[in-house]
């Protein structure tokens, strides 16, 4: 038996371009700037918590308490403009942990479906994981100089990589690691596959429904053409009868559950 649970870790305030580009003509509205209240909306933030005989998996950290006391100096100018985000008080990742059973020490593997503040943001929070990782490229782009990777998330902490292609994480089919870059260098997705069945975690290739239904792109894209394939691999597993569910990080229509394969 394997189980997922979908993890609420707070939410973030965005122009509503970016998660669906075509919300506006102008390519920079995903930023905010000169949008005003109107165009803004809240989106979930969600991590994932894969228990199977083999591993405890953590995918994605959210968000880290010190935005409570400092979120400016927490997320930076460009993030804080462009995404600030909301952690109400036990929802924290280690939180969900201790409430599962669980410490940090105990997660066998921590994936980052990409680096950006939202998805990594909680690393000081699970640095006890035996294993936190990357893809290739997500983590070669992340050592240039670029205002969406706040470095200091990661400071003293060991991330390893994986390659950028379907990986088998460990060994036996259950979990496999998926390029879908695209929003980012190296955006991967997760697929957890058990009695035949399986589900997609699609990180920020996909914001919602709409993306993978419509083949909508979010407003932030690394490449656009890398974007538009990932989506249609999430299509194809989306119209695949033994697809169970669709997990979209920022999905408005996701409610915290759990997932038996």
């Amino acid at each position: 038996m394997v189980k997922i649970h979908i993890l609420d870790c707070g939410t973030t305030i965005v122009d509503e371009a970016l998660p669906l580009a075509d919300r506006s003509v102008n390519p920079f509205a995903f930023t905010g700037i000169g949008r005003g209240k109107k165009h803004k909306v809240t989106v979930p933030v969600t991590a994932y918590l894969i228990e199977c005989p083999q591993a405890l998996i953590l995918v994605d950290t959210g968000w880290d308490t010190a935005i409570w006391t400092d979120p400016l100096k927490y997320e930076g100018i460009v993030n804080y403009f462009a995404s600030p985000g909301q952690l109400p008080d036990g929802k924290a990742v280690n939180e969900h942990l201790d409430r599962l059973g669980y410490c940090p020490e105990d997660v066998d593997y921590c994936i980052l479906t990409h680096l950006d503040i939202d998805h990594a943001g909680g690393l000081q929070l699970v640095k006890g994981a035996k294993h936190i990782m990357a893809s290739n490229a997500e983590w070669s782009a992340s050592q240039r100089p670029n205002p969406r990777y706040r470095k200091k998330l990661w400071d003293g902490i060991n991330i390893e990589t994986f390659p950028d292609k379907p990986y088998d994480l460990l060994g036996n089919g259950i979990v496999t690691l998926l390029p879908l870059h695209g929003h980012s260098a190296g955006m991967t997705g997760v697929k957890v596959k058990n009695n035949g069945k399986f589900v997609i975690i699609t990180g920020d290739s996909a914001y919602c429904r709409e993306s993978w239904e419509d083949l909508k792109p979010p407003g932030i894209v690394w490449n656009k053409d890398k974007t538009l394939r990932s989506l249609q691999k999430v299509q194809r597993f989306a119209r695949n009868p033994n697809c169970v569910e669709i997990l979209a990080t920022h999905d408005s229509q996701v409610k915290p559950h759990t997932i038996i394969l």
